[in-house]
C-alpha cells in the first residue's frame, strides 16, 4: 500500500504560497545565470571582474553552516606546492564534484583561481543532503541560490531530495508548506536546462510532495525516477518525450488514467497507488522490461508489448476490488515475454493470515485472463507461485498448453492455509495435455514436500512429466 494512500492531500495552494512559488524565479527574470543573462556593455575593470567572479559563491557560502575546513584551505594549498588536480580538464573536475555534497562542491571555488567557476558549470547536481540543515528555510535558500548562480549549461543529471529532519513527524512540521515550497520550481528549472536524468525523492514526512500540474515532459529527458511523489494533475502522456527510455515510480500515487510512451524501454512501478475508480491503461509498445510490484488500486490494463523480454508482476494482497472484465487485463500484454514471473502476496516464504476472499481474488484475476487463452509463443522461463495458481492444476496446465517453447518452469509453493484446494475434477483436462518437447526443468521451491506439493507432482506425472525433469530447491528467503 502506498505510504501516502491515507492522506487527504489538497490539489491547490493558498494565494500567498502560490505567489511565493511563482515569484522565486520570476523575480530573477534577467538574473545572470538562471535565466538569460544580463550583460553590461563594454569590458569591466579587472578588479571589478575579480570581485564578481565569486559573488555567486559568496551568497551560497553565507547560507552554509560554518566549517573549520575552509580555514585550512589556503594553508594546505601552500604546503602542497604543485597543483596537479587543477590542471585536469573541466570534464574530470566535474566528475570529482559530482561525488561531493553540494555545499562542499561550492566551497571548492576558494581553492584557487582555476576552481572559481568550475562549480558553476557542473553538468550533474545531486542535492541529497537535506538532513544536514537545521531549518527547511536554510536548505531551500541554498538550493535556490545554487540554481540561480549556476551557469545556464545543460544538465545531464539532476537529483534532489526534499528537506528532512529527525523530528519531521512532530507537530512542529505538521502542515508545513516550507519543506515542499519550491519543488515545482526546481523541476521546471531542470527542464529549462534540458535535463536528461531527473530523480525526485520526497522525504517531506508528514507533508507529502504533491506535483500539481507540473509538466514532466522534455524532448531531452531519458530517465525519470520518482520516489514518494503524488502525481495529482500530472499527465503521464510522454508522447513528445522521444528519448525517454526509463521510468521508475516508487511509493507514488498515480491518478492519471493512462501511461503512454512510444520510446520507453524500462518501466518499474513499485508499491504505488493506482486509481481505485478507473483502470489505468498502460501503453508502451517499445517496452523491453516491466516490473509491477505490490501496487494497490485497480489492476492496470496492459496493451500489447511486442518487444517485451522480461516481466515481473506481483499483485498486492490488500487489493480488494472485484471486477468482471470483458478483456484480458494482464496476460495478453505480457504474452510476448521471454521471461515471465507472476506472483501474489508480499514475498517469498512469507506466511500471511488473510481472509479467503482476498486470496481468491488474486487467483480470480489470473484465471479470468486465462479464459482468453493468450499464447506465450516466445516464453522460455515461467515463474509462478501458489497465490497465482491457487493450488489448481488447471491453471498451471493452461499456462503450459499455451507456451510451446517453454524450457523451465519454477513453482513457489508455500505452506499457506488460505490457499484454495481445487484439485478435484482436473484429470479430464490433464489427460488431454501433452508437455512441450522443449520443457526440460520443473523446479519446486518449497520448505517441505507436503500434501500440496505431492498433488502437483502426481498430476504432472500423469501428464507425462518424468521424475528426471523435476527438482527441489529451498526458497530464496
Amino acid at each position: 500500500m502506498c505510504r501516502y494512500s491515507s492522506w487527504q492531500c489538497h490539489t491547490g495552494r493558498g494565494a500567498k504560497d502560490a505567489a511565493s512559488n511563482r515569484g522565486f524565479f520570476q523575480e530573477q527574470e534577467g538574473a545572470r545565470l538562471a535565466f538569460p543573462s544580463r550583460r553590461r556593455r563594454g569590458r569591466r575593470p579587472a578588479a571589478e571582474e575579480r570581485i564578481s567572479v565569486c559573488t555567486g559563491a559568496r551568497h551560497l557560502l553565507d547560507r552554509m553552516p560554518p566549517t573549520r575546513d575552509g580555514q585550512r584551505l589556503e594553508q594546505a594549498a601552500a604546503e602542497i606546492g604543485e597543483d596537479r588536480i587543477s590542471a585536469l580538464p573541466d570534464e574530470l573536475l566535474h566528475r570529482v564534484l559530482y561525488f561531493l555534497p553540494p555545499r562542499e562542491a561550492v566551497r571548492t571555488c576558494m581553492l584557487s583561481p582555476r576552481w572559481r567557476k568550475v562549480w558553476k558549470s557542473m553538468t550533474a547536481l545531486r542535492i541529497t543532503g537535506g538532513g544536514g540543515w537545521r531549518r527547511a528555510q536554510d536548505f531551500n535558500k541554498f538550493v535556490n541560490s545554487l540554481l540561480l548562480f549556476r551557469d545556464r549549461s545543460p544538465l545531464l543529471e539532476f537529483e534532489f531530495c526534499t528537506y528532512y529532519h529527525p523530528d519531521m513527524l512532530s507537530n512542529e512540521f505538521e502542515g508545513s508548506e516550507e519543506v515542499v515550497r519550491y519543488v515545482d520550481m526546481w523541476i521546471r528549472h531542470a527542464f529549462k536546462c534540458d535535463v536528461r536524468v531527473l530523480k525526485v525523492i520526497g522525504m517531506s514526512f508528514p507533508r507529502p510532495m504533491v506535483l500539481d500540474n507540473v509538466p514532466l515532459i522534455s524532448d531531452r529527458l531519458t530517465t525519470l525516477m520518482l520516489w514518494s511523489v503524488l502525481l495529482d494533475g500530472c499527465s503521464m502522456d510522454f508522447s513528445t518525450c522521444d528519448k525517454l527510455e526509463y521510468l521508475m515510480m516508487d511509493g507514488c500515487r498515480i491518478p492519471p488514467h493512462k501511461i503512454f510512451s512510444k520510446s520507453l524501454r524500462r518501466l518499474c512501478v513499485i508499491q504505488c497507488d493506482f486509481s481505485k475508480d478507473t483502470c489505468t491503461q498502460i501503453s508502451v509498445p517499445s517496452l523491453v522490461s516491466l516490473q509491477l510490484d505490490g501496487n494497490s488500486g485497480m489492476t492496470p490494463f496492459l496493451e500489447s508489448m511486442p518487444l517485451l523480454v522480461t516481466a515481473f508482476v506481483r499483485l498486492q494482497l490488500t487489493c480488494e476490488e472485484l471486477y468482471v472484465s470483458e478483456e484480458c487485463m494482464l496476460l495478453e500484454g505480457l504474452s510476448n515475454a521471454k521471461n515471465l514471473e507472476l506472483r501474489g502476496g508480499s514475498g517469498v516464504g512469507v506466511v500471511l493470515q488473510l481472509p479467503v476472499f482476498r486470496t481468491s481474488h488474486l487467483k480470480t484475476i489470473f484465471m479470468q485472463d486465462l479464459k482468453w487463452c493468450p499464447a506465450f509463443n516466445k516464453l522460455n522461463t515461467l515463474v509462478l507461485d501458489g497465490w497465482v495458481v491457487g493450488h489448481d492444476i488447471r491453471a498451471l496446465i493452461c499456462f503450459l498448453q499455451h507456451a510451446p517453447l517453454l524450457e523451465k518452469l519454477i513453482l513457489h509453493l508455500y505452506d499457506e492455509p488460505n490457499y484454495e484446494m481445487e484439485m478435484e475434477g482436473s484429470y479430464s483436462l490433464v489427460e488431454q495435455f501433452l508437455p512441450s518437447e522443449h520443457l526440460k526443468i520443473i523446479e519446486f521451491r518449497c520448505r517441505e514436500v507436503n500434501e500440496i506439493v505431492c498433488r502437483f507432482l502426481n498430476d504432472l506425472k500423469a501428464c507425462g512429466i518424468t521424475s528426471i525433469m523435476i527438482n527441489f530447491k529451498e526458497p530464496d528467503c
